[in-house]
């Protein structure tokens, strides 16, 4: 784990943040900030056209279905857990830089479809075979960097079917066995095999049969958690300006107390933003072309004005709405105090605080049954990042702390009393409440103990139709790759992969899926750069021809 972590340091540094706002920012300007000028125009080319659920073409999918499968696969536990995990690492202020990130996301997605139904191609059997090798490998081939065209897309194609079994099936079983494990004590392989049945079901029927279930299943999940969320925010209504106020202080680094600016503050909110900004709407990696592409539209600006609708919803809609809640929600965990209080081998949660910097070993004793006391040893970790000083906006710092009971040579439990009632404590263990478990303790402020349930549902929706948007993903890369006769071994191992993932260390999972999604990043972004001028070409004569307006075309245009 420390190679991944180390890498990922590196990966996710400060170079890897300006290279993908740069790519965002740069696409931005260069179509005159095209999403902030036609946002309605957008809408009523996508989601409120009337023909976005014609499917014309019995070999590709709809407009809807082309998004939804896109969708299906960015709307995972990202915006639960990952939502989460930033708040936890990067404090509120992450949730700004997340809003900065799909905001010129937005525009990188949309250059990544726009180029995705340029450069997609018609098999012998009709159906469409698209994704972002095919513009790195075709659309490179007629410019300057025609050597780097083959090596470049081949490398994208095999970081796409890794993260097809890491981002897209490893980390949401675990997530979803995780959550169902918790709140309804069904065993991890159980949820594997279940979750495995149904996706066999669904992508051997191909591309239309994703498609289809995924403009079902995309709907009904979205509503069902937004529903959720607006009741929470609604209770505690009184609460969003200071949430709102604590975003904005966290995200440049503004201490409520001296008024000074820290900047490794900054550094962590802006680095977890992105970062999960990135795993949620995938702005930049290019997986969503490969969705895009089997759609029956034929006007490249408007499959990409889908793209920057997706990013919307999935980022600043759904992750903001995570985000809300899990930081306008009272916190009533008890302090630590209270939590060594009452120790047993059941997770106590506590809510750790900047005067509790370190737990003391040796403190607290249990009573033992006749007035003797036993004395225990703690077990934490060493440090603590804190979201905030004060622990009352957030929980990114939720703890819990549970006994570890005393063994004798024979590996037998010790108890403190004959009834056996009383276990002997050896030592206690501490750890990071995150992911799924945090989101639940903040919905259960609000829905009591119906809150897990009720999430848990969510999550396995989420990470169900994650997996099967990343089937089409994978399988396109792996046909890339290895030609047709790779599609059905391809199914297979996924299949078992979503089996074995649910019973894999959560931050193991995590770990690597960020690995994957920067190096994927890297050829994608590189492509993008090199084929902007068709971007910028493309949309110069789309404004021209919808609007009426003339803008000087770009220079270099590079047309295909």
């Amino acid at each position: 784990m420390n190679i991944i972590t180390n890498l990922n340091s590196i990966l996710w540094g400060t170079p890897m943040l300006v290279f993908m706002m740069s790519a965002g920012v740069f696409f931005s300007v260069g179509t005159g900030f095209f999403q902030l000028r036609h946002p309605l125009h957008c809408l009523k080319q996508t989601i409120l056209s009337r023909h976005s659920c014609n499917d014309t073409d019995r070999h590709s999918v709809s407009q809807f279905q082309a998004m939804s499968s896109a969708l299906a696969a960015t709307l995972g536990t990202g915006n639960i857990t990952g939502v989460s995990a930033a708040l936890a690492a990067g404090g509120a202020g992450a949730v700004f830089w997340m809003w900065v990130s799909a905001l010129f996301g937005m525009m990188t997605g949309y250059a990544e479809n726009l180029l995705g139904i340029r450069y997609r191609q018609r098999t012998k059997d009709g159906e469409w075979r698209g994704g972002a090798m095919y513009y790195i490998r075709y659309g490179l081939e007629h410019t300057r960097a025609r050597p780097l065209a083959k090596p470049l897309a081949c490398i994208f194609a095999a970081l796409c079917v890794l993260s097809a079994f890491g981002m897209g099936n490893l980390a949401q079983s675990n997530s979803a066995a995780a959550a169902l494990c918790a709140n309804f004590s069904v065993p991890p392989l159980v949820t594997g095999a279940a979750l495995a049945v149904i996706v066999t079901l669904v992508i051997c029927g191909g591309v239309k049969r994703v498609g289809a279930m995924s403009a079902k299943i995309v709907p009904l999940m979205s509503c069902f958690y937004i529903i959720g969320a607006l009741w929470i925010m609604t209770a505690n209504i009184a609460r969003l300006p200071d949430v709102f106020g604590a975003i904005f202080e966290g995200a440049f680094g503004i201490d409520a107390v001296s008024g000074g600016i820290s900047g490794h503050i900054i550094k962590q909110a802006v680095s977890m933003g992105f970062r999960r900004g990135v795993f949620s709407n995938e702005a930049g990696l290019g997986t969503s072309v490969a969705a895009h592409a089997a759609s029956d539209i034929k006007d490249p600006c408007i499959q990409g004005m889908w793209s920057i609708f997706e990013v919307f919803f999935d980022t600043i809609i759904m992750c903001s709405l995570t985000a809300v809640i899990l930081l306008a929600s009272p916190c009533t965990a008890p302090t630590a105090e209270q939590a060594f209080s009452r120790i047993s081998t059941q997770p106590q949660y506590f809510l750790l605080t900047s005067s509790e910097s370190i737990i003391t070993d040796g403190a607290p004793c249990l009573e033992a049954g006749q007035g003797e006391s036993q004395q225990f040893r703690t077990m934490y970790a060493t440090s603590f990042e804190y979201a905030v000083s004060d622990g009352s906006m957030t929980f990114s710092n939720i703890m819990t702390v549970t006994g570890i009971q005393s063994t004798d040579a024979d590996g037998k439990p010790i108890f403190l009393d004959s009834a056996k009632t009383i276990p002997l404590i050896e030592r206690v263990e501490i750890n990071e409440v995150t992911g799924s478990e945090l989101a639940t303790y903040a919905f259960s402020q609000t829905f009591g103990s119906a809150a897990g349930k009720l999430l848990a549902v969510s999550v396995v929706l989420f990470a169900f139709s994650t997996i099967i948007g990343w089937s089409c993903f994978g399988s396109q890369a792996a046909v890339y790759i290895f030609g047709k006769r790779a599609e059905k071994p391809f199914r297979v191992l996924f299949i078992l992969s979503t089996i074995s993932g649910a019973a894999l260390d959560f931050s193991a999972v995590w770990g690597v899926c960020d690995l994957v999604n920067g190096l994927m990043a890297l050829p994608n972004l590189t492509a993008l750069f090199i084929l902007s001028p068709q971007v910028f070409s493309a949309t110069d004569e789309y404004c021209r021809r919808v609007f009426g307006k003339k803008k000087k075309l770009h220079a270099n245009s590079n047309e295909r």
